[in-house]
């Protein structure tokens, strides 16, 4: 299998944070996110990477390079004008290999079982499986509306746009699309080269009709991080465990976790859950507020209010 991680959003929603750093590269604790994708990719044995990058290209590149350093190989399709979801993927196609592909927006944290999820698309024959979750309020989404409610693969019936409470009721459907799918190359034939074109306003409701769409629920956990109330609410997730994630950090007291090398002053204070980034210093009038999280090489020497603060910050 490849995998196609659509990644040159500019991640407008996420500012200031996305200034200077791409929304990709924007981190997980001390790991870009980019990278926790490219990890989950190789810890199913998929190392055939394809990223699709525009906004912050060469700082992706830079980073990840041909993608030796994680174990994996990676080559980049580089957008020059916004292609949209689909149109992002077609542009990759150069490098297709006629195997099946695992698409991702570079946005969702989840810990969706990638192998549950090839499976159930070879199972089922599908051309095409999106991955689904269900919310508590679909007002906020455009659903999936399966053949019939089940935990395994079901062929899709139709998109809707989001409802309004009252539709949503009536509907009695609570399922959206999660931002993961299983593709077949061939489904990309069909759609024009170098135009914007959209997964989930064009090409999937194009396929429903030929039977060849199913979709996949899923228990778990689910979040788009692409807002600063969301992506600090998924790290809040983590260290209450939450969504498990392989935390490179000791907890030193209850939901209290600090990286390697951190010093703190034995008069310093923290509060739970909160998170304190390798190589970082906290003085005796530090004071870290539960729902914390400092990026790695920090220096404070004063309270801080609860948020995420970048690596490198200094407060006095």
């Amino acid at each position: 299998m490849q995998a196609v991680i659509v990644a040159g959003g500019k991640g407008t929603r996420l500012r200031p944070l996305t200034y200077a750093t791409p929304k990709p590269m924007i981190p997980l604790f001390d790991r870009p996110f980019l990278q926790v994708l490219v990890e989950r990719c190789r810890d199913v044995g998929i190392t055939d990477i394809l990223l699709n990058v525009r906004y912050g290209a060469e700082h992706i590149q830079r980073y990840f390079q041909d993608g030796s350093p994680f174990g994996v190989k990676v080559r980049y399709s580089l957008e020059t004008e916004a292609l949209d979801t689909c149109g992002a993927v077609k542009l990759a196609e150069e490098y297709f290999t006629g195997e099946t592909l695992l698409v991702f927006n570079a946005d969702i944290l989840t810990n969706l079982d990638l192998k549950a999820l090839i499976t159930a698309h070879r199972s089922a024959q599908a051309k095409t499986t999106i991955a689904l979750y269900r919310v508590q309020d679909p007002t906020a989404y455009g659903l999936v509306e399966l053949e019939q409610a089940s935990n395994a693969a079901q062929p899709v019936r139709a998109f809707r746009e989001k409802p309004t409470p009252e539709e949503a009721a009536l509907l009695g459907i609570d399922t959206i699309n999660a931002g993961t799918y299983v593709m077949e190359p061939e489904v990309f034939q069909e759609v024009p080269a170098g135009q914007p074109w959209s997964m989930e306003r064009q090409l999937f409701p194009s396929l429903v009709s030929k039977g060849t769409v199913f979709g996949f629920p899923y228990e778990g956990y689910w979040m788009d991080i692409g807002n600063p109330q969301k992506y600090l609410q998924a790290h809040l997730d983590i260290l209450s465990g939450v969504m498990p994630y392989a935390l490179e950090a000791q907890e030193i007291a209850p939901q209290v976790w600090v990286g390697e090398g951190v010093e703190i002053a034995p008069e310093a204070k923290l509060q739970g859950p909160c998170y304190i980034g390798a190589y970082s210093q906290l003085g005796s009038k530090a004071m870290i507020l539960a729902n914390t999280l400092v990026g790695r090489g920090a220096l404070i020497h004063s309270a801080l209010q609860p948020g995420v603060y970048p690596a490198g910050t200094w407060v006095y």
